[in-house]
């Protein structure tokens, strides 16, 4: 009976740490694999409107889907949160938004020497990509992280 209450106890963590993993970073990777099976209405589902007006889905669709398979899978994409104290202090204004609006920045790389930024807004209904910038990894460091 100790082992079985050990082996529980050992566990929750585990479990908690899948159950609290960020949204919004399983937002962009539902996004990815929704592009490599080439399903526009379901890749464009996760884009804000004002984004769509500036790409066309078929052209961001493939965009998308080369990115994984340049990096061999979504899983190698290396998809992370980059959290507000990782941020350079001015990187959120530098794209015009604000501190105040619940946004997240999700990093993804997309070949051996570019990562794609994602801005993601929560809704009361869903999470929104709102906007995205392709950097190499120097101005990627200089720019958005601190």
């Amino acid at each position: 009976m100790k082992h079985l209450i050990l082996l529980i106890a050992m566990s929750v963590p585990l479990f908690l740490a899948g159950c609290l993993s960020p949204n919004s970073v399983q937002v962009v990777n539902d996004m990815y694999e929704a592009a490599l099976m080439e399903e526009e209405e379901n890749t464009a589902s996760y884009f804000s409107e004002a984004y769509l007006e500036a790409y066309q889905i078929e052209e961001l669709t493939n965009e998308l889907a080369e990115d994984v398979r340049n990096m061999h899978g979504v899983h190698m994409m290396n998809i992370t949160l980059i959290h507000d104290r990782e941020l350079q202090d001015n990187y959120l204004e530098s794209i015009g938004l604000s501190a105040e609006q619940d946004i997240h920045v999700i990093a993804a790389q997309t070949d051996e020497q570019e990562v794609m930024v994602w801005i993601i807004e929560r809704g009361h209904t869903q999470y929104t990509i709102i906007d995205g910038e392709r950097y190499d990894f120097d101005t990627y460091n200089d720019i958005v992280l601190d």
